[in-house]
Order: C-alpha cells, then structure tokens, then sequence
C-alpha cells in the first residue's frame, strides 16, 4: 500500500506506452495522438501531446521532472509546458512545474522561476562541495 501511495504522489504510477495506427502508419509511445493521418507520442510518461487543424505535436519534460505535462491548442496556436492557457488565439505555457501563467485583456504572460530548485538540476547553481566539510552534530 505505501509503495502504490509513493508511486501515486510521484506521478509515475501505471504510465503504460500505446500504439495508434492511422492512414496505415504506426507510432507508440506516451499520451499519442492522430490528425488527419500524421501520427505521433510523447517518448516519456510525463511528455504530452495535441492536435489541431491537422497539426499532432508532442513535447516530453526532462527527464528529472515528476510532473506530466500538457498540451493546449486553440485556433491552430498549439503549446506545451504547465499551467497552460489559452486566451483569443494566444496559447501559453509555463516550462517547468514551478511556473506559473495568467490572462489579462488578451494577454498571456507566463513566468518561471530563475533556478526552480526541484526541476532544473542541470542549470541550478553548484553548492559549496568541499569534499573535507564534514557537519557536526551536537548531542545534548
């Protein structure tokens, strides 16, 4: 029961991968989709995909990233990220899990954080790694 819990709250659980076929062309992967014979999946669990006016586009997240991601289409605009928006014609995403994205007056502005701290591992800032630091814990 905990591991089935864990796996839950890290969005990893049960992902399994699918075939489509359509127009006689096969693709399998994560989350696929089929528009007017262009097949395509996303290559992870977390990835996602969409279509519109016979576009499939599909966009995977990091590997290091837990968070399935979405996929928005409006009008033939097409986005991919988190926190997705779509606002007269205008569609926007957050790229990472920490972002965030809002409308106002026909304007989507998304924002993500400089170095999300859970998500962009490879362009967060290296700590101190001194190899001969070694913490000391007190007992009382």
């Amino acid at each position: 029961m905990i591991t089935l819990l864990f796996l839950f709250t890290c969005n990893l659980a049960f992902a399994e991968p699918t075939c489509i076929t359509n127009c006689g062309r096969t693709v399998c992967g994560y989350d696929c989709k089929a528009n007017y014979g262009e097949v395509k999946c996303a290559q992870t669990p977390n990835g996602a995909c969409t279509s519109n006016y016979g576009q499939v586009y599909c966009w995977d997240p990091p590997m290091h990233v837990r968070q399935k991601a979405e996929c928005i289409s409006n009008y033939g605009q097409i986005a991919c990220g988190y926190h997705c928006i779509a606002n007269y014609g205008e569609v926007k995403c957050a790229k990472t899990p920490d972002g965030i994205c809002t409308a106002d007056q026909g304007t989507i502005t998304c924002w993500d954080p400089k170095y999300p701290s859970n998500y962009d591992i490879e362009n967060a800032p290296v700590p101190n790694r001194n190899p001969y630091y070694q913490p000391m814990f007190y007992v009382y």
